[in-house]
């Protein structure tokens, strides 16, 4: 079992990830190809040190383990994943991620989550700072099947925006919104209907309340790219207090978290609890693993300065639920 290790500092390498990667995931009994995960610790090594890595885990049995890089530098990670021979060129979420990337002037930064059997899941794209969502619903390669949601989107307060993403081999889009807090219960209704999805239960939502920041969250909505159907949901609780998970933490999430090592200083969780099309629910969970992200993300759970709270008063004034 693995908590926070040292050494310290908290730095990179690959010898070391490796070795703690095959050892998490053969406890998790989440498949992978060795030589697809050197081929990324090659291929993002720069990105890898730069930056802070995370794991990402699931409460499903036998999906892959994740690993993410945050970084400050504006690096076309996109390119990174064409020359690698990841992904190419003319995708067309690879084509979406450029376009929301040269939003803003070019102030954005990518981040990337790798797969040890794909190489490259996710492009991420971070907005710096709060954007409208119909700035990102606008941008060139978004298709009018998803700017369609536009007056949904308004009428349920999801009106800024921080991160979006694209999936690669799942052929779909996310945007995470900052949604207005404190989360009630016919707003998650509201938002899992969103999905095709049944309320979260009562437990669901003692966890939200017991987990989730009440100034604003983190809510993500995924859609096919081709007919912009909304396909699944999430609500996060980023950077979690250390102590005990929410009650709704299954034994191979709560295993994730008990056996992917971290060497910050100070550890942090997320948890994610994702609503799919015919109620396919299931949890997910990231946590750090080098380049100290407390640093990055300790102010997500306090309070707001006056900008982004008027700004979310306006989106809450226009929540119709």
């Amino acid at each position: 079992m693995a908590a926070v290790d040292t050494p310290a500092p908290s730095v990179f390498t690959p010898e070391k990830f490796l070795e703690d990667f095959k050892r998490t995931a053969d406890a998790l009994d989440s498949p992978y190809s060795e030589s697809v995960l050197e081929g990324t610790l090659k291929n993002f090594d720069e990105c890898l040190r730069e930056g802070t890595v995370t794991w990402r885990g699931t409460s499903r049995a036998n999906d892959v383990l994740n690993y993410r890089f945050y970084i400050k530098s504006q690096l076309d990670t996109v390119d990174l994943a064409v020359k690698a021979g990841y992904i190419k060129a003319d995708d067309p979420m690879a084509r979406l991620a450029t376009s929301w990337s040269k939003m803003y002037n070019g102030n954005t930064v990518q981040w990337v989550d790798l797969d040890p059997k794909d190489g490259v899941a996710k492009t991420w794209i971070l907005m710096k700072g709060q954007r409208p969502i119909d700035d990102i619903l606008d941008a060139d390669e978004v298709p009018e099947s998803v700017r369609a949601h536009r007056s949904t989107f308004h009428n349920l307060g999801l009106k800024l925006v921080h991160f979006t993403a694209v999936d690669y081999h799942g052929g779909t889009l996310n945007i995470y919104f900052t949604a207005p807090g404190s989360i009630t219960k016919p707003q998650a209704a509201a938002y899992a209907a969103l999905a095709q999805c049944k309320p979260p239960t009562d437990e669901e939502f003692e966890d939200f309340e017991k987990f989730i920041p009440p100034h604003r969250f983190a809510f993500a909505v995924t859609m096919k790219y081709k007919t912009g159907e909304i396909t699944r949901v999430s609500f996060y609780a980023l950077n979690i207090p250390e102590g005990p998970l929410p009650a709704t933490t299954n034994d191979r999430l709560r295993k994730f978290f008990a056996e992917a090592p971290s060497y910050d200083e100070k550890r942090t969780r997320t948890i994610g609890w994702s609503y799919g099309v015919g109620d396919k629910k299931y949890m997910k969970g990231e946590s750090s693993y080098t380049g100290n992200l407390q640093t990055w993300v300790q102010n997500v759970r306090g309070p707001v300065s006056e900008e982004l709270a008027r700004l979310l008063d306006d989106a809450r004034s226009s929540m119709k639920l």
